[in-house]
């Protein structure tokens, strides 16, 4: 079908979207497969999609269309290298498919891939000319490319073929605007409203269209109707106040900040904005407590900590001020004010002769700068100052809603950390068979292991598995009554301590798998869980040290300055020895090399646990969480190119964190 779906620009940027719908091949089995999966894709649950294409694909590698929507999905959580090899691979498979083309074109176009996006359209509309979504697509990549020229031209052509998209009237309106055709730009958004009335975006732009013609009623008139259209956009709230204070009316817009907070309470932009209205109210401790909001979300702002410095100055905190100035001049070393505000900081303090120095830096970078002579490397960095400050102190602030109900998982704000270690437990037999087939971790010693427990195996996981009531009582009076009629049998030894662990009694579960390995020293999964086990132990055992306050006696003062110590690392070789001697019993047990591997994350030697996730991945190339886990290890090692592609795979096998994190490292 070529008919477009509708599309919700962010104002903020242009996003290319997807105004495509494809359709199924017509055999029985890829059919029911296909059909659920486009479901899920358009009911905005990608993971799932993402999930049954994966079946599919499994099953059918040799066709392309489950490729062109998995990638689509992938496309719809930003995951975008996973997408564009999904699109690559369509078209190795069927060169002449104009989908295949379109949508390597807009992923592309996303990674920065300009003119190779640009190819990739071209080749789309050889295949199928006129096809009004490579026009609009091809558009917005030019908008991007800020050839406003050239996508007004196909935007144009877009409305000709399809003249109904409101979308492409708007996205015209935003080339024209970038032209500054302010009037022209007006135009098309009032062709999209007329199409729309409850087009919130094109109210938003035309309301900021109208503030650079200078028409503030009219500009405030359309910020007003997309907030009554949308009272939860914290968007429009924050234009609306940059509206006010170029009016003049700084109450108002505190009054908006503060919504914007309210709404999005990670939104550096809007604090700092807040904060430099505190500062021209004189009122400096809540300029201050804004400005180390920031700080906390985006420490590397060069403007945020001058203007803390400017702050701590004006209530005579010279000694932090000269710290906040260093801080930004550390970060932007040509930045010539801090360098004056740093000296008369220094000079208040008594440092007469460092106070000199900065002093002399600022005037050199100034002159060196005023007279265009050459000032070494500073001065190239200085000379370059639009393009080079901007850079430094571009805010990283997303107007999103932070919600999970639409799909994109990647939105949501979540913390990001290591995916746990895998035990045995005792699990259902249908949560099992889930489990087995979703993410193929079958390993035949624990298959063989018999729970007694009607409708419950054990097997591995990575979450504490809970036990109804019931379940608990029955496995409790089994394991009493077999331990007490046959104690020297390692098996029985093994599920009582499995049991324990689960209920997170683990000194009694510890000395359930030693009587198990004193019994069977070879007991593979008694060693496996006890390591856990001993991993629990001695983290809860070293955070209680870590808390325990230090008592001491002393006729002398405290000294308030002193800095505590940091933590150290727990001694973790009892947990590396049970595993080590698992991998020595059988090599081919991938849970313990990811296992080994979280510990030795732990202890803080990366490179060790790089190997040990990749041995686990060799052995199980499906291990979804060996990947998220390598690919968080990796960007903690700054290669978040290699780590990208592992979130890719991370993401695609089912941990939808890994598109949280690719938003935030994988943009390019």
């Amino acid at each position: 079908m070529n008919s477009p779906v509708k599309i919700a620009l962010a104002p903020a940027f242009v996003i290319i979207m997807l105004l495509f719908a494809g359709s199924a091949r017509a055999q029985l089995n890829v059919e029911v497969f296909m059909n659920r999966g486009i479901n899920q894709y358009y009911n905005e649950n990608y993971t799932d999609a993402i999930h049954t294409f994966n079946t599919l694909i499994r099953s059918r590698p040799d066709l392309a269309e489950p490729h062109i929507w998995r990638g689509q999905a992938k496309l719809s959580l930003g995951d975008y290298r996973g997408a564009e090899f999904d699109f690559t691979r369509a078209i190795m498979l069927d060169s002449y498919n104009p989908d295949a083309y379109y949508f390597r074109g807009v992923v592309k176009s996303n990674l920065y891939d300009y003119y190779s996006a640009l190819e990739d359209y071209s080749k789309s509309l050889e295949r199928r000319p006129n096809n009004p979504n490579v026009f609009f697509s091809r558009g917005t990549t030019r908008l991007r490319m800020k050839d406003f020229e050239g996508a007004i031209t196909d935007f144009d052509t877009l409305l000709l073929l399809r003249p109904d998209i409101e979308q492409a009237w708007l996205n015209r309106a935003l080339a024209n605007a970038r032209l500054e055709k302010f009037s022209e730009a007006i135009k098309d958004c009032n062709q999209a409203i007329r199409l729309n009335n409850f087009y919130v975006d094109a109210f938003i732009q035309r309301g900021l269209f109208q503030n650079e013609l200078e028409k503030f009623p009219e500009a405030m008139a359309d910020f007003n109707q997309a907030i009554k259209l949308d009272k939860k956009n914290p968007l429009t709230y924050f234009y609306r106040a940059a509206a006010h204070i170029k009016t003049g009316d700084t109450l108002a817009a505190l009054q908006d900040f503060n919504t914007v907070i309210e709404l999005d309470p990670f939104n550096d932009l809007t604090f700092y904005n807040r904060a430099l209205i505190y500062l021209q109210q004189e009122n400096y401790i809540l300029a201050i407590d804004d400005l180390k909001s920031v700080i906390e979300l985006n420490p590397n702002n060069v403007y945020t900590w001058y203007n803390l410095g400017i702050a701590n100055m004006r209530m005579e905190k010279y000694a932090e001020a000269e710290k906040d100035f260093a801080k930004a001049i550390a970060i932007f070393p040509d930045f010539a004010a801090a360098y004056m505000s740093r000296s008369a900081a220094l000079q208040e303090i008594g440092k007469n002769e460092e106070a000199r120095e900065s002093y002399q830096t600022a005037i050199a970078i100034v002159n060196a700068v005023n007279s265009g002579e050459d000032y070494g490397v500073l001065n190239n960095k200085y000379a370059a100052d639009s393009g080079y400050l901007q850079k430094m102190i571009e805010f990283e602030a997303d107007f999103n809603s932070n919600s999970m109900a639409d799909g994109r998982i990647q939105n949501q704000r979540v913390l990001i950390q290591l995916m746990p270690n895998f035990s045995v437990q005792f699990i259902e037999n249908n949560i099992l068979i889930q489990y087995q087939r979703q993410n193929s971790y079958q390993y035949l010693p624990v298959i063989n292991v018999k729970t007694n427990i009607r409708n419950y195996s054990f097997g591995f996981s990575s979450e504490q598995e809970e036990l109804p009531g019931a379940i608990i009582n029955d496995i409790a009076r089994l394991s009493d009554s077999i331990t007490y009629f046959h104690p020297f049998d390692a098996q029985n030894y093994f599920s009582k301590g499995t049991f324990n662990a689960m209920l997170m009694n683990y000194n009694e579960a510890l000395t359930d798998f030693n009587r198990a390995i004193e019994l069977e020293a070879d007991f593979l999964l008694a060693l496996f869980n006890r390591a856990n086990i001993r991993f629990e132990l001695i983290e809860h055992q070293f955070s209680l040290e870590q808390s325990k306050p230090q008592i001491t006696i002393t006729q002398d003062p405290v000294d308030q300055s002193q800095e505590y110590e940091k933590p150290g690392i727990p001694d973790f070789s009892p947990v590396l020895d049970d595993y080590n001697r698992i991998i020595a019993l059988d090599p081919n047990m991938s849970f313990t090399y990811y296992n080994r591997a979280n510990i030795k994350n732990r202890m803080r030697n990366f490179e060790g646990a790089i190997r040990d996730y990749t041995a686990a991945l060799s052995l199980n190339p499906d291990f979804a969480e060996a990947y998220y886990n390598r690919a968080l290890t990796l960007i903690y090692l700054n290669n978040t190119t290699e780590a990208c592609y592992d979130l890719s795979k991370a993401g695609e096998l089912g941990v939808k964190e890994a598109y949280n994190v690719i938003k935030r490292y994988c943009g390019k």
